[in-house]
């Protein structure tokens, strides 16, 4: 969260603590991003075990939990003022749009790229 600009943090507050929670024991955070998730402000958390994403829809939340494997593929857009991230390969596509801190989103599509195999 220390890394996220201050908007992007104040915004990914809500679907942060919901991430938190949904962690195992020992379960270790390595990236956080923080854009929109079906049209509400969310994250998408990489962890040592998965890909939690999390958006802030009041009362019921949308969550999903992905595992990392060679099947997850991730496009990355954007310019200089914002991003986009999406997920495929593991269920239904999920997208992360409105990125703010566009050097997380690279850093995160380049991090879940290598863990799955696709590096170049």
């Amino acid at each position: 969260m220390g890394r996220l600009g201050m908007l992007a943090r104040r915004a990914a507050r809500v679907p942060a603590a919901i991430c938190s929670v949904l962690l195992d024991d020992g379960e270790r955070v390595e990236q956080l991003v923080a854009g929109d998730v079906l049209g509400e402000g969310g994250v998408a958390v990489l962890t040592d075990r998965r890909l939690l994403v999390a958006n802030a829809r009041e009362w019921k939340p949308d969550v999903r939990s992905l595992a990392v494997g060679p099947e997850l593929q991730v496009v990355g857009l954007g310019d200089d003022r914002s991003a986009s991230l999406t997920f495929t390969g593991v269920g239904d596509p999920l997208l992360i749009e409105n990125i703010g801190d566009t050097a997380l989103a690279r850093e995160m599509a380049q991090r879940v790229r290598r863990r799955t195999g696709q590096a170049s």
